[in-house]
């Protein structure tokens, strides 16, 4: 948690921020106990209730939900002076239309933080797949009673799948006219050519 708070807390209190694909709603409460003004956006009904539950278990009773596609959101233009989101990117089947819609509807000097993985990239690159072992012993993703081989069905169909990332990312959102773009790598694996597994991408409108 103080991992991300290092970073939220560039955004300064009070300000509107856009939690996309909130997910059970881990965002959601480290930015509601920042003090800021959170919609928490989910394609999902389900993980919208749990994103529910749990701010109001923690006493935040004032954070909008909303059931939002993230490469189509229900929002205005420069509705939000922050828009963040975790392990959502990789999973879109148009993460370029997605960028285009989070810089929409950010302020003018918003800012964009996403947190990522090169999760597939193995099903397709050689490198990738030769630290893949060493990916799924060090990984917390706990992937329970789930058959990997449907999820990867799915991944072979994915866009993101093909893409080194975060390069792939800073140079959509350069085109996308974004004023600042940077990305740090989280997590490298590998031993002679050193690739990036985990990464942030933070960028200004």
């Amino acid at each position: 948690d103080e991992f991300y708070k290092e970073y939220f807390r560039q955004i300064p209190e009070g300000s509107k921020v856009l939690d996309i694909g909130c997910g059970p709603g881990f965002f959601s409460l480290l930015l509601a106990s920042l003090g800021l003004k959170v919609t928490a956006a989910d394609y999902s009904e389900g993980m919208l209730e749990k994103a529910k539950d749990l701010l109001n278990r923690n006493g935040y009773h004032n954070v909008e939900f909303c059931r939002a596609d993230a490469q189509h959101l229900p929002f205005a233009d420069a509705s939000f002076d922050a828009v963040v989101s975790r392990n959502l990117v990789w999973n879109l089947e148009d993460p370029g239309a997605a960028y285009k819609e989070w810089l929409r509807v950010l302020k003018p000097g918003g800012k964009l933080f996403v947190f990522d993985g090169n999760h597939y990239c193995y099903l397709f690159n050689e490198d990738y797949a030769s630290i893949q072992p060493k990916v799924n012993e060090s990984s917390n993703h706990v992937l329970l009673g789930v058959k990997t081989n449907v999820i990867d069905d799915i991944a072979r169909e994915l866009p993101l799948s093909r893409q080194v990332r975060p390069q792939w990312d800073e140079d959509i959102l350069s085109r996308l006219k974004a004023a600042e773009v940077k990305a740090e790598v989280l997590l490298w694996e590998g031993e002679e050519n050193r690739l990036p597994v985990r990464f942030a991408v933070i960028a200004v409108k």
